[in-house]
């Protein structure tokens, strides 16, 4: 067999971050090692090869021909690794780690994770929470819960609770407003709740509704679902929920409904993994689990609630 000749591995890891990246900086937070040490390992590197793999410019990095020419065989070498270095890692090794909206995790995964921990005592899992694409890292998550509109390469997409949305709010503010709901009209009166994430809600059911035109007179903005959401809950206004998400909060009596009409949209929550991850039977087990807890709660939903279902 001919002896391999290979070059070090840390610096070819330190080389393939910063390249990925465009940045040693971001190199070494991705890393958790200092920039100098992303920057030495680099030169090490070039050493060995005798070339130099980047240019480095004013507050930028370019990668030179011998750095593009490298850097998709680093890639694909670094994957091939970390695919069989999980192959051999043992389910007590570490838990798998979920990665979802905030929103996500507290309306309607943790309530059902009992079930999960009841039939599977054996799986061990870690819950994350994330608001921004760049927090759904799928190098490191192995199942993850975010809003899709399409599918992503290198990842298995699969939605499990399309985007149904609807004007939601107290039962004490419907009953004790002098201002009640219905009629629509009477909506200037009251305080609509916004969410940061999910600015377009209104705008969409309105037009679903037939009121391009309505204008809010008093509105207050939260950074997330999860605290529009609950001020809702409190009292403090009328919010558009995502009503398969929150459909717990209708059967507690913590929400209703001022309004039947509800917006529809072909995207929704997805269960999203790296498209070799279901080589692991823990995360196929989970993944399985997610889709049959979403399917009872679309499920659910249609039996008490048929309308929200029907085309506009």
């Amino acid at each position: 067999m001919k002896k391999r000749r290979l070059p070090p591995l840390n610096p070819v890891r330190s080389f393939e971050a910063a390249a990925r990246n465009g940045s040693f900086t971001k190199a070494a937070e991705e890393l958790h090692v200092t920039t100098v040490a992303i920057s030495r390992q680099v030169a090490v590197l070039e050493g060995y090869f005798g070339a130099p793999l980047f240019e480095r410019l004013h507050q930028t990095l370019k990668l030179t021909q011998a750095g593009r020419d490298f850097l998709p065989d680093a890639t694909a070498a670094l994957d091939l690794l970390d695919k069989g270095s999980r192959k051999l890692r043992t389910p007590q090794t570490e838990p798998l780690l979920i990665c979802a909206y905030p929103s996500v995790a507290v309306y309607w995964l943790i309530p059902r994770l009992p079930r999960f921990h009841e039939a599977h005592p054996d799986i061990e899992i870690t819950v994350a929470t994330g608001q921004k694409p760049r927090e759904f890292n799928y190098d490191e998550i192995d199942v993850g819960l975010q809003y899709l509109s399409d599918a992503r390469e290198g990842l298995i997409t699969q939605l499990l609770l399309p985007d149904i949305i609807q004007p939601a709010c107290s039962p004490n503010l419907l009953e004790n407003s002098p201002h009640p709901l219905p009629p629509e009209s009477n909506l200037a009166h009251h305080t609509l709740i916004h969410s940061h994430y999910r600015q377009l809600d209104w705008k969409e059911w309105l037009k679903t509704a037939g009121l391009e035109e309505f204008k809010p007179v008093q509105k207050v903005t939260y950074k997330g679902s999860t605290l529009a959401y609950q001020a809702a809950v409190e009292g403090i206004g009328i919010v558009i929920v995502q009503r398969l998400l929150v459909d717990d909060e209708f059967k507690r009596g913590n929400l209703v409904a001022p309004f039947s009409m509800a917006a529809k949209r072909s995207a929704g929550i997805c269960m999203v993994s790296k498209n070799e991850s279901l080589d692991d039977p823990r995360i196929a087990t989970f993944r399985n689990w997610l889709e049959k807890e979403a399917r009872l709660t679309v499920d659910e939903l249609a039996s008490h609630s048929p309308h929200l279902f029907e085309s506009t």
